[in-house]
């Protein structure tokens, strides 16, 4: 079985960030240095495939996601979220353990994009471009239909008579398996969103989401439902005797799905929470730093002070020692030889 990601590629690692990742292929055997590649300009970002993982060390995650996105390639990580569990990203196998999903009429990069998302968290994926091969596949029971009711795939012409044959077969499909969940994808910025909502989308799904959105939820989702799953098995297998064979909460893919706007709603509002968590978070940090930056100025004020105070001494002493010296040699008065006068005085006075 292959691995998920076939490289790992870091984005601007610094020194430290090349140290720790090191340190990672030691713990590590699976991440192998065959399996690791560095690159530092956004250029080298055309090497990333879909299946590699792309890791952005320092402050590039942002704009390196916005590249490599366009090409279709949703698997990006910053260094941090990478070392918060690197076991199960270095060893996570490609599976398929839970089912078909069937993408319905979408358009590149959206396709693969959503291939690869389900691809990586054991769905297998399949996509149709006409009704008679959606008529096909949903008869081996798949659990999630994603369905762009713009239809980009095929003629505008042709767009709103096989929308309404669409919607008329999952509708029937739903009544007959309530196991099946529907995500509608609708681009806001064509066609009327009233003209769609008044189709049968209503009785197929309760939420129509933007290409975008439709992204970011079924990402969220699909790591969710893995811990779910992660969280069953741990229950179950440590589970004995009657409290095994009692124990019923296995999670199915389409539980969650099955009222698309509640679950996109509650996915809106964790990532609400994260981000007023993240905002207090920023808060705190500002005012430490401001904190640090005022006593980093006082103790610097302080030392240009006790600086400026040595040079003043300093200068005080180079001036003033000079003129102390001046002072006492203009006290040592020189006394004048004597004249002959003097002496001969001198001589009489003695006698």
């Amino acid at each position: 079985m292959a691995y998920a990601f076939e490289r790992i590629f870091f984005h601007q690692a610094s020194v430290a960030d090349r140290e720790r990742i090191a340190a990672l292929q030691i713990l590590y055997p699976h991440f192998t240095r065959e399996r690791v590649e560095f690159i530092d300009s956004d250029l080298e970002l055309d090497k990333v495939l879909s299946t590699d993982l792309l890791v952005c060390c320092g402050q590039s995650l942002k704009a390196s996601y916005t590249r490599i996105a366009a090409k279709g390639h949703v698997q990006v990580l910053s260094l941090d979220e990478l070392l918060i569990a690197p076991a199960r990203v270095f060893e996570l196998q490609v599976s398929t353990i839970f089912g078909e999903t069937i993408l319905a009429f979408l358009a590149e990069p959206l396709k693969s994009q959503t291939m690869r998302m389900f691809s990586l968290f054991g769905f297998n994926p399949i996509a149709v471009d006409s009704i008679p091969t959606l008529l096909k596949e949903l008869k081996h029971r798949a659990s999630i239909v994603v369905f762009d009711q713009d239809m980009p795939t095929i003629q505008k012409s042709r767009v709103q008579e096989n929308r309404a044959k669409i919607y008329s077969l999952l509708r029937a499909e739903r009544k007959q398996r309530r196991q099946l969940s529907v995500i509608i994808i609708k681009d806001f910025d064509q066609g009327s969103l009233f003209a769609d909502m008044s189709t049968l989308a209503k009785d197929v799904s309760n939420a129509m989401l933007s290409p975008q959105e439709f992204l970011e939820f079924i990402r969220s989702y699909l790591c969710d439902y893995h811990v779910a799953q992660a969280t069953w098995k741990l229950k179950s297998g440590n589970f004995t005797g009657l409290s095994q064979a009692s124990y019923a909460g296995r999670p199915t893919a389409h539980l969650g799905l099955s009222d698309i706007k509640s679950a996109f709603e509650l996915f809106q509002d964790r990532a609400y929470q994260d981000y007023t968590l993240l905002r207090e978070q920023l808060l705190v940090e500002t005012h430490d730093l401001a904190v640090r930056m005022r006593v980093t100025e006082w103790l610097f004020d302080k030392q240009l002070a006790i600086e400026a105070d040595l040079l003043e001494k300093n200068l005080l002493i180079r001036t003033q020692v000079p003129r102390a010296l001046e002072k006492t040699a203009a006290r040592v008065q020189i006394s004048e030889p004597k004249t002959s006068e003097d002496a001969s005085t001198g001589d009489v006075m003695f006698n």
